[in-house]
């Protein structure tokens, strides 16, 4: 490996003709080539102006396109004495000497800007790619940083995390791609992360599925069902609209005035909570019950999930701390000791706007002594913490803002503000509509099968257009892709929805990456050209020199600072937006390749080919590490 270590990538700049690699404690040049080159020219730079070389490092940045540079000097950002930015801007612009790396720099307005010498960052940038493979861009040591131990930094993840017997939602889907993306980041920045997807597999819900698993005597029947998930789900339905007169009843009752205790304490109401209340009370039969109900829709969603190349490294719920008596008690006597919690109208509940937090009201335990989904999540944030010595957990949960704000606070409040801080809660917006292609389909499996038929009509109708071949495998690949890409490139706090009229096949789609990915393993298989990675360094890399092939170079090269800014905001757009850009530079090259009819004899035509495949690499390299960051997979023909 020639750069994959301080001593080595000396040695390889030095062959390159450029000095000793400046040390700048803000640069990880072993992780990043621009931080390489930037360092390079903070120290160049440095030399002309009064300023210690941080600050100059760190008035330096890439232009937002590299059609305005690859890197920038901004002016203000130093503080100079003496004349306006602008006027310095153009006093330091003729004292500039030529580097190798640089080319001639140019003043606009405040900025003096640089293109990197497009002769030598084929040399410097396709061996360090290459070097890297697919850790190009991951920086494993960001999760040592600030950390006494120097140990890894770990982070429980909570996402997805739907309920028993009850539908996938919008809100649900979001969630599990949002989270897989967000723990993908954490992995690339070298933290342990642990993955958990908390079922709601507590509540009265469970009482009343398990009251119709009762009373239509489920047990007898279920031997003749082929999908038991289904069987549950359906069943939890039917229980619902039996249970809908008696839920509109007392709503009527409360919105008139009237006490609507009396019709909580009987029909179908009643058996429901009775029921619960056995789970909740430990009695054999109803846990036995529980929990064949729970393995039933684990089994489910691991097999599911798969389908998405998602694996979760534990599937806990709310029944965790609730058949752990401890845990919630020991919570429950703090909040009691410390006078958080008060008793109204037979409740217990948390007063926030006492404590200065305008959260009004949560309730703990509900009249009849039952655990509430506050108490529960209160609770679980102690047991993980005992279980994962956790640096830092997220909850990627639509929307829910004022839920979290009171656990969190609710901790505060305890005397432990040390792990609320800790604590984060990434948001999103409910999709703004439902689709209407997506018809029924009210489970994870019936919304992967209706992406999957889609994709495999629109690939079967014009198969000449896409670049890959394996029929069912691709349709499944461009249906998972095309739900990810969907999914992800609306903002955070923004909706969206998930209907497949609005899922175009040109441009910045999910099945438009997997097509660039297979168009570059095509091209490479076309050119036939094996390397050893010693003789990456090594070749004529002239035909490289002009654009468009270039300016592919200079793009790919900021890869690692565009994970690095992703993984500071946490917002996939950024990645995917890098990406595109990709997919674009990356089909000219190719469309110019294919036009290429030049001739030329020997090692000329040899040396350009040679080239061409170390660049197509490098490219497919990183499309892909970016792909499978956002959860695509890939597919290789």
């Amino acid at each position: 490996m020639a750069t994959t270590s301080l001593p080595s990538l000396q040695a390889f700049v030095a062959e390159l003709g450029l000095g000793p690699v400046p040390f700048f404690a803000s640069a990880d040049v072993l992780t990043d080539p621009m931080d390489l080159c930037h360092s390079y020219l903070a120290e160049h730079f440095q030399r002309l102006v009064e300023a210690d070389p941080e600050s100059v490092y760190k008035a330096i940045q890439p232009p937002s396109t590299i059609q305005d540079g690859d890197l920038d000097i901004v002016l203000p950002r130093l503080k100079l004495p003496g004349g306006r930015p602008k006027e310095l801007a153009g006093e330091l612009l003729i004292q500039i000497q030529p580097h190798p790396l640089f080319g001639v720099p140019f003043q606009d307005g405040i900025h003096i800007r640089f293109f990197l010498s497009p002769k030598i960052i084929p040399r410097l940038f396709l061996p360090y790619i290459s070097d890297r493979k697919p850790t190009y861009g991951v920086e494993k040591s960001q999760s040592l940083r600030d950390h006494p131990e120097s140990r890894r930094k770990k982070v429980v993840v909570e996402f997805s995390s739907p309920n028993i017997a009850q539908d996938f939602t919008a809100g649900h889907l979001r969630s599990t791609i949002l989270g897989a993306f967000v723990a993908n980041m954490y992995e690339a920045m070298g933290w342990d992360v642990v993955r958990i997807n908390f079922l709601g597999d507590w509540g009265k819900h469970l009482g009343l599925l398990g009251l119709g698993w009762q009373k239509y005597n489920s047990a007898q029947k279920v031997d003749d069902q082929t999908n038991l998930f289904r069987y549950i789900h359906d069943l939890y339905n039917k229980m619902e609209e039996e249970l809908r007169p008696e839920l509109e009843a007392r709503k009527n009752a409360r919105d008139t005035g009237q006490d609507a205790t009396s019709l909580e304490l009987e029909g179908l109401f009643a058996e429901r909570d009775a029921t619960f209340k056995g789970m909740e009370d430990g009695e054999p039969g109803a846990i036995a019950l529980w929990k064949k109900l729970r393995d039933i829709t684990v089994e489910y969603y691991v097999e599911t999930y798969g389908r998405l190349n998602l694996k979760f490294d534990e599937y806990s719920g709310e029944s965790e701390v609730s058949l752990n008596p401890e845990a919630v008690v020991e919570v429950a006597a703090i909040l009691e000791s410390k006078g958080i919690y008060e008793e109204q109208d037979g409740a217990w509940v948390i007063d926030y706007d006492k404590y200065g937090t305008k959260l009004d009201k949560g309730t703990v335990r509900g009249r009849n002594g039952s655990t509430t989904y506050l108490l529960r999540d209160i609770a679980t944030v102690f047991d993980r913490l005992k279980r994962h010595s956790f640096d830092k957990m997220i909850y990627v949960v639509c929307e829910q803002d004022v839920h979290f704000r009171r656990v969190f606070r609710a901790v505060e409040l305890m005397g432990h503000p040390d792990i609320a801080n800790k604590l984060e809660h990434i948001t999103f917006a409910k999709a703004s509509r439902r689709s209407s292609h997506l018809g029924d389909a009210q489970l994870l499996g019936d919304i992967l099968d209706q992406r999957e038929d889609f994709m495999r009509e629109v690939v079967g109708t014009g198969p000449d257009e896409y670049h890959i071949e394996g029929g069912d495998a691709v349709a499944k690949a461009m249906g998972v892709s095309s739900l990810v890409v969907q999914e992800l490139r609306s903002k955070k706090g923004h909706g969206n929805n998930t209907d497949l009229s609005l899922l175009a096949l040109e441009g910045e789609t999910g099945p438009d990456l997997l097509r660039c990915h297979a168009r570059l393993c095509s091209a490479l298989a076309g050119i036939g050209v094996n390397l050893r990675l010693e003789e990456i360094p090594h070749i004529d890399y002239s035909s490289l020199w002009a654009p468009p092939w270039c300016d592919l170079l200079r793009l790919m090269a900021r890869y690692p600072g565009i994970i690095k800014s992703a993984f500071h905001t946490m917002d996939p757009a950024t990645i995917l937006t890098y990406l595109f850009q990709m997919v674009e530079e990356i089909t000219t090259c190719l469309d110019e390749a294919e036009e290429d009819e030049s001739g030329g004899e020997g090692s000329s035509v040899g040396s350009k080919y040679a080239a061409r495949s170390v660049l197509y690499d490098s490219a497919r390299q990183t499309l892909e590490n970016g792909m499978k960051l956002l959860g695509i997979t890939p597919i290789i023909n």
